[in-house]
C-alpha cells in the first residue's frame, strides 16, 4: 500500500494526534508557523515586485496584527512577506504600502492616523510619521524575531517589544533607539502590554508570565502554569489584567500581577489574542473562528463564532461596539455590534486551489476545496464563483474549447460543462478513487488519472469512460499526452508510466527514484519536464523514454511545472517558491515572490502571461519580466529519496458564508 494513501493531496490532513504527542504538537504549532514564515526572509531586503494578487484581495498573506487610530477610520494591518495594508475608511478599502523590509511583520502599534510602529522578524522595528508614505527601519541590537510591540498609553515615547528566546527591548524616544531589558528567560515571548509607564506584563511559551512595576527595569516571573503556551495579554484596569493562550486558557489577576488564577472559558480552542477597551468590555479570538466576549471585565466569557471558522490571529476594538479581527489568508473582518456578528472587509475565497487552467490569455478557471470553481474572462482581474454541484474537492480542470470543459476530483468525481463553465453536470463512472488530473489531446479523446493507479480513458468526448490497466497501485498525480498515442503519467514512489498505444498498455520507466512526482509538462513531442519532492526535476529529450536529472540544487518540494518553449520552463512549489530556466534546466533562476503559501499549480503562456495558484485560495499573476539570478545545477546522480507527500488543507468552508461588509450610507439624511 503506498505511503501516500494516508495523506493524498486531495484529502484533508487529519490533525488528530493522540496523548502527549498531540499536546506537544498543539503547543508548538503557532510558534512553528510563525518561524516558518520568518525563515524565508533572511534579512531586510526590498520587497519583491513583479506580481499582483488576483485572489484573495487585497492580498492573501497571513495578517498578524491589525490596529486603528482613535478616529476609527485610519488603521493598518501587517503580516507575512512584508505585507502592510493601510485604510482610511474603517477598513472598507485597503491599500498596500511598500517598505524596505521583505520579511514577516508581527507587531503593530498605532499612535495616531499618521504615526505607527511595526515589529518583525530578525529584530526589525519600523516607524512612520507620514501615514506610511515612508517607513524607516531602526537598529535594535537584536536579531530575535519581535512578535509584539506596545507603548505606554498617553506616552508615545515609551515603548517595548518582545520576541524569541526571551528577547525584550525598550525605547524612550518613540522607537528611534532601543535597549535590551533583562528577562532572565529563554522562553519565547509572544505578547506584551503596559497599563502605564511602570506596569507591564509579557507572556509566552512554557507558561512564561513576566510582570514589571518599574517600566521593565526588573521583570518578575510567575509560575504555576505548566507548559501552557500563552499568546495574548491585555490590561483591564491598573490592577486587573487578562492573559489568553492555547486550549482555551484564560488567566486573570486583580492585584497588578502579584497573583493569578485560571478561568473556565468553556472552550478548548487555541486563543491567540485578547483586547479590552475599558474595565468591562473585552474580547478574545483564536483558531476556528472563535471569538469570546465579556461585559464584566473578564469573569464571564460568552462564545461567538465567525462563520467559516477562519484562524484569527489578531483583534482590536476602538469602543464597545466597533472592532476588527484578522488572520490567515489575508482575511480581515469587522464588527459594529460588539462582536456578535462579523462581516468581511476582504474579497475572494480562501479555499485551497489545486489547479488553474487558462484556455487563452483571458479565459481561465481554477478549482479546489469543497467543489470550488472560479472563472475569469479578464485574465484574472476578477474571478467569479461557478456552482459545481458538488462539495467534493476538485483537483484538476481542463477545457477542450471555450464551451466544453472537464473537472475531476475526490471520490471518482468527473464533471462536464458545455456552457463555458457556467453550469456543470456529473458524469457517473465506476471509479470511486480520488481523481487528480485530466488531459484531452483531442476534443473526443482524453484521460483521467488518480489514486491507486487508476487511469480512465474516453474516446467520445467524455460521454463514457473505461479503465485502462496500469499494473500499479501508486498514486498518479498528473498525465500528459503529446499526441493520441503517446503519453506519460507520474506519481508516488518515483512512478513514471509511458504509453505508445493510447494507453492500452502502460510501461514503467525506471529512474531509480522514490520521490513523489507531482507534475509534468511537454514543450513538444520530444522535450518534457517532471517535478517532484526534494527538489527533483527531470527532463526528457526522447518523448519520455529516458529522463535526465536536472536538479535545481534545492530541497523544496516542487508541485507544478509549465513550459513556454523547449528551454523555457517555470516550476512552483512549497514556501511560495518559483524558479525559472531558459536553458532547459542547465541553470535555474529564483523568482522573488510575494507569498510563502505553497503553490500547487501554474499556467505559463509566455511573456507576462504567467499565473500561479495554491494554498488559501492564492492566485497571483506576473506583471514584470522574469528575474535572471542564475543558480548552477549540481551534477549529482539521482539517488534514492523519500519525499513527503504534497499536503492539502481544505479546512475552510465557502467564504461566501461570511457576509461582505458594506460602508454605511454617506448620503445626508432627508430633513423631516
Amino acid at each position: 500500500m503506498p505511503r501516500r494513501m494516508a495523506f493524498p493531496r486531495s484529502k484533508v490532513v487529519s490533525n488528530s494526534l493522540a496523548g502527549a504527542q498531540c499536546q506537544v504538537v498543539c503547543a508548538l504549532a503557532w510558534f512553528c508557523l510563525i518561524l516558518s514564515f520568518s525563515a524565508l526572509s533572511a534579512a531586510q531586503q526590498p520587497q519583491p515586485t513583479g506580481w499582483e494578487w488576483q485572489n484573495p484581495k487585497p492580498q492573501g498573506n497571513t495578517i498578524n496584527s491589525v490596529r486603528f487610530a482613535e478616529d476609527k477610520k485610519h488603521g493598518w494591518a501587517v503580516g507575512s512577506n512584508g505585507a502592510i495594508l493601510r485604510t482610511s475608511d474603517g477598513g472598507f478599502e485597503w491599500h498596500p504600502q511598500l517598505s524596505s523590509a521583505d520579511t514577516t511583520l508581527y507587531g503593530l502599534y498605532v499612535v495616531n492616523k499618521s504615526r505607527a510602529i511595526i515589529s518583525g522578524a530578525r529584530g526589525l522595528i519600523m516607524t512612520t510619521a507620514n501615514s506610511g508614505g515612508k517607513w524607516t527601519v531602526h537598529p535594535t541590537g537584536t536579531k530575535d524575531h519581535l512578535f509584539s510591540v506596545t507603548f505606554a498609553p498617553g506616552n508615545p515615547l515609551l515603548g517595548w517589544a518582545c520576541g524569541t528566546f526571551g528577547a525584550l527591548i525598550a525605547t524612550t524616544d518613540g522607537g528611534i533607539t532601543w535597549k535590551a531589558q533583562a528577562t532572565h528567560t529563554t522562553s519565547h515571548l509572544f505578547s506584551i502590554a503596559f497599563f502605564d509607564a511602570a506596569n507591564g506584563i509579557a507572556v509566552g511559551s512554557h507558561g512564561t508570565l513576566l510582570v514589571t512595576n518599574n517600566g521593565g527595569a526588573d521583570w518578575k516571573a510567575h509560575g504555576g502554569f505548566g507548559n501552557a503556551l500563552l499568546t495574548g495579554v491585555s490590561f483591564v484596569s491598573a490592577k486587573r489584567a487578562v492573559v489568553v493562550g492555547y486550549k482555551g486558557t484564560i488567566l486573570e489577576t486583580d492585584d497588578g500581577g502579584a497573583t493569578w488564577r485560571r478561568l473556565d472559558a468553556l472552550v478548548t480552542t487555541d486563543l491567540l489574542a485578547v483586547f479590552f477597551t475599558d474595565e468591562l468590555h473585552g474580547w478574545a479570538a483564536g483558531d476556528g473562528g472563535a471569538v469570546l466576549t465579556t461585559a464584566d471585565g473578564g469573569t464571564i466569557w460568552l462564545p461567538v463564532n465567525v462563520r467559516t471558522n477562519p484562524k484569527l490571529t489578531t483583534l482590536f476594538f476602538v469602543d464597545e461596539n466597533l472592532g476588527w479581527a484578522a488572520g490567515a489568508d489575508g482575511l480581515v473582518v469587522r464588527t459594529d455590534d460588539g462582536g456578535l456578528s462579523w462581516r468581511r472587509l476582504t474579497e475572494g475565497g480562501r479555499e485551497d486551489l489545486s489547479h488553474i487552467f487558462f484556455l487563452d490569455n483571458s479565459h481561465g478557471w481554477a478549482v479546489g476545496a469543497r467543489g470550488k470553481i472560479l472563472f475569469t474572462s479578464s485574465g484574472g482581474k476578477t474571478w467569479t464563483v461557478r456552482p459545481s454541484g458538488t462539495n467534493n474537492r476538485l483537483n484538476a480542470i481542463a477545457f477542450v474549447s471555450q464551451r466544453v470543459g472537464f473537472a475531476v476530483g475526490d471520490g471518482g468525481t468527473i464533471l462536464r460543462s458545455t456552457t463555458s463553465g457556467v453550469t456543470w453536470e456529473p458524469i457517473v463512472v465506476e471509479a470511486k478513487e480520488d481523481l487528480l488530473s485530466v488531459h484531452f489531446v483531442t476534443p473526443e479523446q482524453g484521460w483521467v488519472v488518480g489514486a491507486r493507479g487508476v487511469v480512465l480513458h474516453t474516446v467520445d468526448g467524455g460521454d463514457t469512460w473505461r479503465f485502462q490497466k496500469t499494473n500499479t497501485f501508486n498514486w498518479l498525480e498528473d498525465v500528459k499526452f503529446t499526441d493520441p498515442q503517446h503519453g506519460i503519467a507520474v506519481g508516488s514512489n518515483g512512478t513514471i508510466l509511458r504509453t505508445e498505444d493510447a494507453g492500452e498498455t502502460w510501461k514503467r520507466v525506471d529512474q531509480n527514484l522514490r520521490e513523489w512526482l507531482y507534475g509534468l509538462d511537454f514543450a513538444d513531442a520530444q522535450r518534457g519536464y517532471i517535478v517532484g519532492g526534494k527538489g527533483i526535476i527531470l527532463r526528457t529529450d526522447d518523448g519520455g523514454a529516458t529522463w535526465t536529472d536536472v536538479e535545481s540544487g534545492m530541497s523544496t518540494n516542487f508541485f507544478a511545472v509549465a513550459v513556454g518553449g523547449r528551454d523555457n520552463v517555470v516550476v512552483t512549489g512549497e514556501q511560495g517558491r518559483i524558479i525559472h530556466s531558459d536553458d532547459g534546466g542547465v541553470t535555474w533562476e529564483v523568482q522573488p515572490t510575494i507569498t510563502s503559501s505553497p503553490l500547487f499549480s501554474i499556467v505559463y503562456r509566455g511573456g507576462y502571461n504567467l499565473w500561479v495558484a495554491g494554498r488559501g485560495g492564492a492566485i497571483l499573476r506576473r506583471t514584470d519580466p522574469l528575474a535572471t539570478v542564475s543558480i548552477p545545477s549540481p551534477k549529482l546522480p539521482p539517488g534514492l529519496r523519500n519525499s513527503p507527500p504534497k499536503l492539502q488543507n481544505a479546512k475552510n468552508p465557502d467564504d461566501d458564508d461570511i457576509p461582505r461588509a458594506i460602508p454605511p450610507d454617506k448620503k445626508p439624511l432627508r430633513p423631516n
